[in-house]
């Protein structure tokens, strides 16, 4: 039992001073029970006599408990009950801690230096997880950017941590603070942090290039140092314990849509519990403290995946078509949240929505058109036939074509993926420029195929009027001839 003294004081901070229960443990090494239970009796309980005193039940422990403590002086509470329980020991776990922390003295609290920072000069960043939220076998993150002196929260849900998605949620967040922090701390992420040795950091590169377009600098906390991030880490604790329970939602834009409503409507409007103040008015003087936007960064994913022979291209545990022409082809797969589109060279073959399960195949009925006249039994020849009847310029291209030294079936193949990428309309116009140019051959028409696409700027040509071909007028210096006729020239000595 408490002293009569120290049930007063406890008494005292909390009814007079207001102090929290918390708190009031904190700073009278009391267990939070203890004070909670005398609080909640309001009344000081005066110290039993020793004749009528009951002996406690740890009491026939005492040894056993100095032995282990002489052992390893730091032995957890927990770990001292779990050898007690085996000597007999059928007490509570309380009553145990209270008599610890008489017997061994409490650590020191550590001293950190409060940190303050400049309108604009920082904000932290770090990810939540929120485990499986659809069943998928996919976490779901919520990112999450404060900014340091107004506190400003931005927050986004997405189902991938990769550094592709870290860049999009940066992108995003610098959209909606309409600036870009000149700081931004980390919590060594491998997204940003790719190798740390003590003092010693070294960002992923691509992080760097991203923060350099950007002109913010990147700071790595220091391991373990918790209270370096503790804006950001707050921010999180916030959004679990006012935002995510009890939330129900579709998919994950549904999700976003009121993760976006709560930020603006409550979290940003409400009154700090530290500053004191609304986040978002106080954001106001800070927002032109900022760096200025750049045009956005490009952020997709990027693969270079080779079709399949059932022409499909594997990403991200599920399978997307292509047209079957284009089996055994290198392509560029480009993702992003929504989207994934399939790329050969500058030319965009097919684009589906991305899958977020896993084990799927996303397929367009449209690839595989055609792919039956080429089974066996089909006539040998569908692939001239198919040439063609692209036009008169296809009828006439496969006559210089059968007198060429090349490979009739690579050079027929190579034709129909052309039709496949860019059309037969494109590929017949450019058969008849190619004849016209004295060519033949499916490399040359897919240059053409691909200038008549992207064709390169020409220049406007120079006219006699044009201001940059003047030559201001220059007075010339007439002295450097003077000199030249009339000062006198020194005579060379003989020797």
């Amino acid at each position: 039992m408490l002293d009569p003294a120290t049930q007063a004081e406890v008494l005292r901070l909390y009814f007079t001073e207001k102090v929290s229960q918390r708190r009031i443990a904190f700073r009278m090494g009391i267990h939070r029970q203890t004070v909670a239970a005398l609080i909640q009796r309001q009344s000081v309980r005066m110290e039993r006599s020793p004749e009528t005193r009951c002996p406690s039940m740890l009491e026939p422990y005492y040894e056993r408990i100095e032995a282990l403590l002489r052992e390893d002086p730091a032995r957890s509470a927990v770990n001292i009950l779990q050898k007690l329980r085996l000597a007999g020991y059928k007490g509570g776990l309380t009553i145990l801690k209270d008599y610890l922390r008489t017997r061994r003295p409490e650590s020191e609290p550590k001293a950190y230096l409060s940190l303050e920072f400049l309108p604009g000069q920082a904000a932290q960043v770090d990810w939540g997880d929120f485990g499986d939220g659809f069943g998928w076998g996919r976490k779901l993150w919520c990112f999450v950017m404060v900014l340091c002196w107004s506190r400003l929260l931005y927050l986004e849900f997405t189902l991938s941590a990769c550094l592709d998605s870290f860049l999009r949620r940066h992108e995003n967040a610098f959209r909606f603070l309409g600036g870009v922090p000149r700081e931004i701390w980390y919590d060594n992420l491998a997204t940003a942090v790719a190798e740390r040795k003590q003092k010693l950091i070294r960002f992923n590169p691509r992080f760097l290039g991203y923060s350099g377009f950007y002109g913010f600098k990147p700071v790595a906390c220091n391991p373990a140092s918790g209270h370096e991030k503790g804006r950001v880490e707050d921010g999180v604790k916030f959004i679990r314990s006012n935002f995510w329970p009890g939330r129900s939602f579709t998919d994950v834009d549904d999700l976003n849509r009121q993760a976006f409503g709560w930020r603006d409507q409550f979290a940003n409007k409400r009154l700090h519990a530290t500053t004191r103040k609304i986040p978002e008015l106080v954001f106001t003087q800070e927002k032109p403290e900022l760096l200025a936007l750049r045009e956005s960064y490009q952020t997709d994913e990027v693969r270079n995946p080779r079709v399949s022979r059932q022409f499909r291209v594997d990403f991200d545990a599920n399978e997307y078509s292509v047209p079957w022409r284009l089996a055994g082809r290198i392509l560029t797969l480009r993702a992003d949240d929504h989207t994934v589109s399939l790329w050969s060279g500058t030319k965009r073959i097919t684009c589906h929505p991305r899958s977020w399960q896993k084990g799927r195949s996303i397929i367009n009925p449209k690839h595989q058109e055609g792919l039956d006249q080429t089974k066996p039994g089909a006539q040998p020849s569908s692939d001239i036939q198919a040439v063609r009847a692209l036009g008169p310029h296809g009828a006439r291209y496969l006559e210089f074509l059968g007198a060429q030294n090349r490979s009739l079936r690579s050079e027929l193949s190579r034709l129909l993926v052309l039709v496949t990428l860019y059309g037969s309309e494109a590929v017949e116009k450019t058969m008849g420029h190619a004849l016209q140019l004295g060519i033949v051959g499916s490399e040359h028409l897919e240059r053409l195929l691909s200038q008549s696409e992207n064709p390169a700027p020409h220049p406007a040509p120079l006219k006699l009027s044009d201001p940059r071909l003047a030559i201001p007028p220059q007075t010339p210096n007439l002295k450097a001839y003077d000199a030249l006729l009339f000062d006198p020239v020194p005579q060379e000595e003989n020797p």
